[in-house]
């Protein structure tokens, strides 16, 4: 018996998937529709996309970027070539591959048991946003074949959207796609059923608003790059209903983006997720904690620091939480000092479970050994602001033991001390932008390039062990983050007792501050 990962098949033959012309409104009428926010990529990649042969069934674009490929995104520059220059070779081009697309999508088959590649709730949103936008955009220059088929496409998608989300049910496809849906409601206000459409995606939004949206202003799958989505998707919903801005949750939306966005612009890449640029979005001046996301934010003194003490969070189709907690980022000038793994390229990418989502690619104990549990159970069990420092102590139960961490933040002149206790042998890891080598005669490490980190642990590890492994890095001036590489320094002690001083430094590693061991919590 097959298990559906959304509601079982509805897609109605002549309703949805192929819509007689006569069933469909007259293309020459003028309907009461606004012009659609904008939506896609610009412009840059369109003389690529002429003359291109595209396979609409070639799995070989992998098991899940082949759903993603159906989105249409990658053609939406010519939208933004022709906006831009009225050049009639960027809407043959569209014609000529949405045609092919129309023709081939009923033989497209994925790999995912139970989830239709076409009929499924993003595929259906993001060709609502894209393809309504090229239909207001391109107008006339698309022949009446091609925009019959297109006003088809998102008629029919716009149908199924309002039977498959009947009912609430967490995570951001349902999210996304019933914004998605207010916003064609509200495009195509004079099509007879655009006013059930809305009342469906009103009473979803609302109900996301209320019970997916934390009490922070996070999303409930706690991932900065899928929390984005979701603003984004419901700030296109506000644009056409302006009641839904004043809803208490979308500020704190983005309230919560703001407080985890650091100095040098970005969000880090917190469980599955990209590194976000935030735009319009101030940082606060100080230290916050997201308690009902499990995020815990310790700023000052230039440097941004987060720590994940957070739940494991299901999915429809796969969860986006990672295997870690109580795990760390910390960023200073603009870029990253202690960095983890991230989201992956692709959730085809074949390290996404024994690297990105795994507790080594990630700032906190490893216990050799054990299997992490999802059912972690972490929590903060202090944050303090003081005068002189910023202090944050927390646990989880993923592995057998309990695992208790303290961090202690000194903004001036600028260091962290971070001490761990668990009844096992353990591995200290951390993650920094360039390999890490003896400092000295002491027991310090540091990375070969700055900015970088010092660290010095208070007592020697048993062994010392050195990895690496793909992370996005930010690059504050181009405002992107390509993958490179992240290397981890590992200290191994057999009672899991741990405590490292952590000392920032631009160019040249800094002399270690006298006292800084009074911050160790030595029990």
């Amino acid at each position: 018996m097959t298990a559906y990962v959304e509601k079982p098949p509805h897609v109605h033959p002549t309703r949805m998937r192929h819509i007689p012309d006569e069933d469909l409104p007259e293309l020459g009428r003028t309907w009461r529709w606004r012009a659609p926010v904008p939506a896609g990529m610009p412009a840059e990649a369109a003389d690529d996309l002429i003359g291109i042969e595209v396979d609409f069934l070639d799995k070989g674009h992998g098991r899940s970027r082949l759903y993603g490929f159906h989105y249409l995104r990658w053609m939406t520059p010519l939208i933004a070539a022709y906006s831009e220059t009225g050049d009639q070779r960027y809407a043959d081009t569209w014609e000529r591959l949405f045609l092919q697309w129309y023709a081939d999508r009923d033989r497209v088959e994925g790999d995912w048991p139970g989830l239709d590649v076409i009929w499924y709730s993003l595929g259906v949103c993001a060709r609502g946003m894209y393809v309504t936008h090229a239909l207001h955009a391109f107008g006339t220059a698309l022949g009446e074949r091609c925009r019959r088929e297109m006003l088809k496409t998102v008629v029919g998608g716009a149908r199924w959207s309002a039977e498959e989300h009947d009912e609430f049910r967490h995570g951001n496809w349902q999210f996304a796609t019933v914004c998605e849906l207010l916003h064609l409601a509200r495009v195509f206000a004079d099509l007879p059923e655009a006013e059930s459409w809305a009342e469906v995606a009103l009473a979803r939004i609302h109900e996301h608003l209320e019970r997916d949206v934390r009490a922070d202003g996070g999303h409930h799958e706690r991932s900065p790059g899928y929390h984005g989505m979701c603003l984004d998707a419901l700030k296109r919903a506000a644009a056409v209903e302006p009641s839904l801005a004043a809803h208490p949750r979308y500020p704190l939306m983005h309230d919560w983006l703001a407080a985890l966005t650091t100095s040098g612009g970005w969000v880090p890449h917190l469980q599955d997720s990209g590194v976000v640029w935030p735009v319009g979005i101030e940082p606060p001046s100080g230290p916050v904690n997201l308690e009902a996301s499990g995020y815990a934010v310790l700023r000052g003194g230039g440097f941004h620091t987060v720590i994940n003490y957070g739940p494991y969070v299901g999915h429809e189709l796969e969860p986006h939480s990672h295997h870690a907690a109580l795990d760390f980022v910390i960023e200073g000038w603009g870029v990253p000092l202690a960095w983890e793994g991230g989201g992956p390229p692709s959730y085809d990418d074949p390290g996404y479970y024994d690297w990105y989502q795994a507790t080594r690619a990630h700032n906190t104990l490893l216990v050799p050994g054990q299997e992490y549990e999802e059912d972690r159970r972490a929590s903060c069990d202090l944050f303090r602001i003081f005068p002189d420092k910023q202090v944050f102590e927390g646990h989880h139960h993923g592995y057998e033991q309990r695992h208790d961490r303290r961090i202690v933040f000194v903004p001036d002149p600028g260091y962290w001390v971070v001490s761990d206790r668990i009844d096992a042998e353990a591995i200290w890891q951390l993650h920094g932008l360039s390999p890490w080598r003896r400092h000295g005669d002491g027991l310090g490490f540091v990375t070969e390039k700055g900015p970088g980190l010092l660290a010095v642990p208070l007592e020697a590890p048993d062994e010392v062990l050195h990895g690496n492994g793909p992370a996005r890095i930010p690059d504050p001036e181009a405002r992107t983050a390509e993958y490179g590489e992240i290397h981890t320094l590992g200290l191994r002690r057999a009672d899991g007792r741990f405590t490292v001083g952590l000392f920032p430094f631009r160019d040249q590693p800094p002399t270690i501050p006298d006292g800084w061991t009074v911050h160790a919590d030595r029990r």
